[in-house]
């Protein structure tokens, strides 16, 4: 799917990224009419959530249905995939989910990004902005019929109205972080502080532990919630932590037996003060970009299109710009005419003139194919660089990167 259309920046979601931290992040919800007008299809549509159900394999572990405010045993709409009498697997009988949503069922499908382009786009936008997994589930609700009971989610989530229209009663946020999902009655939360209706295009943004609840109006809703739950600091302090703790220092085994040697504690103590220097004498500017960049890494968020990029390189014109891609790459000396390099596990020797050229674009420099081998015909330069592309040490110099 095209993804040129859908959100390209967190801004396209809530505004003004300043106003939206400083306003609204963690402390009360935020609603922006309109703000995806004209694009929410170029996400998802109710069309292609029958492809997907279609598709015969779905694991029930993607697929929830709720009626009446409860959620409906999976037995009732999934079945077990036999070979010869053996059981292989479980697996949603859409027949049978088409019945329950008949019947008022709310069809909720988790984790839509690992199926869907266009979604997995949409949680690498959020993984992005907060460096940490987000998670996209699209909610289909038949027309008239409530979906699930007044409760919170321990994320934050970001509604995205998609198709139809539903109904919102939002609550009150709670002064502390809750740490689990929960119903509630609705004599026991009291009026909402807020209830409005959420039309195609609409995007709703709810604090971590916000009650709430929707209901479908006079047609089938369809909305995508994506779910982010940000890093505390006590999750981050224990990645930098464990990221020092790589030090050869400590890697000795203790002898905690009973009784322990006498010098365990003393040990214990000295290892305990390294630790506390190697973080008294961290850069931590370059440990908040190393935590960024893992969160982001952890999450897939800018994975490449490794397909297209080799397909790309076979059809490398002698005029297409190149230089340096982020992977890591070893430069060995020379033997007197040619050098060793290493990269992504390969190691080949190629000529000085090469190694001498890739040097020269360690400054993010970029070289036409043609030039890149200086000394040589043109047709060689470029199959020489078409090699180094298909590796990864080369890119072409219009190539996007997150």
């Amino acid at each position: 799917m095209d993804t040129s259309t859908t959100p390209q920046g967190f801004e396209d979601l809530v505004g003004d990224r300043q106003v939206f931290f400083q306003e609204y992040f963690n402390r009360k919800p935020l609603l922006r009419r309109g703000a995806l007008d004209g694009r929410t299809r170029d996400l998802v549509s109710v069309r292609q959530l029958d492809d997907i159900i279609a598709l015969e394999t779905v694991s029930p572990a993607y697929l929830r249905i709720a009626k009446d405010g409860r959620g409906v045993p999976g037995k009732a709409y999934t079945r077990t995939v036999t070979d010869r009498g053996a059981a292989l697997t479980e697996t949603v009988v859409a027949e049978q989910v088409y019945e329950l949503f008949r019947s008022g069922g709310t069809v909720t499908w988790n984790a839509l990004n690992h199926v869907l382009p266009a979604a997995r786009h949409l949680a690498d936008l959020f993984a992005h902005t907060f460096a940490c997994p987000s998670e996209v589930v699209a909610f289909l609700t038949p027309a008239g019929k409530d979906g699930y009971a007044p409760h919170h989610d321990p994320v934050d989530v970001y509604v995205l109205q998609i198709e139809g229209t539903k109904d919102w009663r939002i609550w009150e946020p709670p002064p502390g972080r809750r740490a689990d999902k929960a119903s509630h009655r609705p004599e026991d939360l009291g009026p909402p502080a807020i209830e409005t209706t959420l039309r195609a295009g609409d995007v709703l943004y709810l604090p971590y532990g916000t009650p709430h609840a929707a209901a479908a109006k006079d047609q089938v809703s369809l909305h995508l919630s994506v779910t982010v739950e940000p890093r505390r600091w006590r999750d981050l302090l224990a990645d930098t932590v464990q990221h020092l703790l790589q030090d050869p220092g400590f890697d000795g085994y203790p002898h905690l037996a009973d009784p322990a040697t006498p010098d365990t504690a003393a040990t214990l103590g000295a290892l305990t003060a390294r630790l506390a220097a190697l973080l008294t004498g961290a850069d931590t500017a370059a440990e908040t970009d190393r935590l960024r960049e893992t969160g982001r890494a952890r999450a897939g968020a800018g994975r490449p299109r490794e397909f297209e990029r080799l397909a790309s390189a076979d059809v490398l014109a002698p005029a297409a710009l190149l230089r340096r891609s982020p992977v890591p790459l070893e430069i060995g000396p020379s033997d007197g005419a040619r050098s060793a390099l290493l990269v992504n596990g390969h190691r080949l020797n190629v000529p000085d003139a090469v190694a001498d050229a890739l040097r020269g674009l360690q400054d993010g420099r970029a070289v036409a194919a043609a030039r890149f081998f200086p000394g040589v015909d043109e047709a060689r330069s470029v199959h020489v660089a078409q090699g180094l592309t298909r590796l990864g040490v080369l890119e072409t110099a219009d190539r996007t990167r997150s």
